[in-house]
């Protein structure tokens, strides 16, 4: 996945509300591209360069042809325009989390890595436009995106939630990221559903997994109609505190385990976060 026109209105509307500051400092996880949704926005971009205070036009090129997946997403060319090219024109100081050798990236493997001692908490956006869905260790990737963000720096997510059937290793719910923010004290800032309206059948390589064992689904998976659908999440770090993994069970669970106990000490222990003695973040960076 890549950033599409969706996320520039989405940026546009961080912006406004105060959330992303201008010439701030981002990292996305994993090097990404801009499809040509996201080139063909003038308006949209013009929008952006008055609101970060941009003084030259927005360099990127002209959109290319267009190819779509089954589900009717936009596949990106290999040659698409990285998105490095924005941020910088907007006069972001950019990174990225990658093991492509991309420029300004930082080789980390987000199965199993941690984040050097020199970029903790250093980002005031951090963005996942669908990159941890390829991550097996979903408990380390989103380590490293806790750990790097700011207080009062924003996450931005933007993930598959349905269909995709054979695109990455997993899907999202919502209530990932409500379980996220709880064991985190994280603000969630906004959250928004996209729907694809192109329903297609079970995927041939899935079907050639399953006839083996059961032959007719091969007529089945066409009864089977599936519509991409991707799931967007901003969330705002307010506490300074080390990162908790989320476990789905009620706010104040009891246990006489006292390792699980201090492991998810935000969650079993009711308004752990106002008991903090100080917050620190949590607040918009400032609309001006």
């Amino acid at each position: 996945m890549g950033l599409g026109y969706s996320d520039l209105e989405l940026l546009i509307r961080l912006r406004e509300e105060g959330y992303v500051p201008i010439a701030g400092s981002v990292i996305e996880i994993g090097a990404q591209q801009l499809a040509n949704s996201f080139l063909e926005a003038g308006a949209a971009l013009d929008r952006a360069r008055d609101l970060f205070h941009v003084a030259q036009p927005c360099p990127l090129p002209q959109p290319g042809s267009r190819c779509t997946g089954e589900g009717g997403a936009e596949l990106l060319p290999e040659g698409a325009p990285l998105a490095s090219e924005f941020w910088a024109w907007l006069g972001f100081s950019y990174s990225s989390i990658d093991i492509d050798g991309s420029p300004g990236s930082i080789p980390l493997d987000l199965n199993c890595d941690s984040v050097p001692g020199d970029t903790l908490g250093k980002y005031q956006l951090v963005t996942n436009f669908g990159t941890t869905e390829h991550v097996a260790n979903q408990l380390n990737a989103f380590k490293i995106i806790h750990d790097l963000a700011a207080c009062s720096g924003v996450m931005i997510h933007h993930l598959p939630m349905q269909g995709m059937l054979n695109h990455g290793l997993v899907n999202y719910n919502p209530k990932f990221f409500w379980m996220l923010a709880r064991s985190n004290g994280y603000r969630l800032v906004y959250m928004n559903v996209t729907a694809g309206t192109s329903y297609y059948p079970l995927p041939e390589n899935i079907t050639a997994s399953v006839s083996p064992f059961e032959p007719d689904i091969d007529v089945r998976r066409h009864a089977y109609r599936a519509a991409d659908m991707g799931l967007v999440t901003v969330l705002q770090k307010v506490f300074d505190t080390p990162y908790v993994a989320p476990i789905d069970v009620q706010t104040g669970t009891r246990t006489d385990n006292k390792v699980l106990e201090e492991r998810y000490w935000s969650v079993f222990k009711p308004d752990a976060f106002d008991a903090l003695p100080s917050r620190q973040g949590g607040h918009r960076i400032g609309a001006k």
